[in-house]
């Protein structure tokens, strides 16, 4: 049996990761979380999840050949302490619902959350936010 899960937190780093699925939690969604991105795959696989907040930059599988492997992905929100080069964009832009640069408000990422799958602070949420 597939669970649903509101946001699947995808980050390298242990504090982060947490800390982005507490602030989630607060704020009432149900949060998965992936320490990279072959467990996030995992995730994607045995769990029907509403968004995705993915880190880029991580070991092994990263966020970009998660994007890569993923034919229609829930909505993505990037977070990342680095941009998109130019072919990276063109090759994930599509698949990509808004992008965070690291550090981030924790505000921005509830509204992007609320505007991807709608919940608490999705009245507030701009609607398809590119890089901020």
């Amino acid at each position: 049996m597939v669970d649903d899960v509101d946001v699947l937190v995808v980050d390298d780093h242990e504090a982060i990761r947490t800390s982005v699925a507490e602030l989630l939690r607060t704020a009432g969604y149900s949060v998965a979380e992936a320490e990279n991105g072959q467990a996030a795959l995992d995730v994607l696989h045995a769990h029907k999840v509403g968004a995705m907040v993915l880190d880029l930059r991580m070991p092994g599988v990263d966020g970009l050949k998660v994007l890569e492997s993923l034919n229609e992905p829930p909505p993505v929100i990037i977070t990342s302490a680095f941009s998109l080069d130019l072919d990276e964009q063109q090759r994930v832009d599509a698949k990509i619902f808004v992008q965070l640069v690291k550090p981030f408000h924790p505000r921005r990422l509830i509204e992007a959350v609320a505007s991807a799958i709608g919940g608490p602070g999705a009245e507030d949420a701009g609607a398809g936010a590119r890089p901020e």
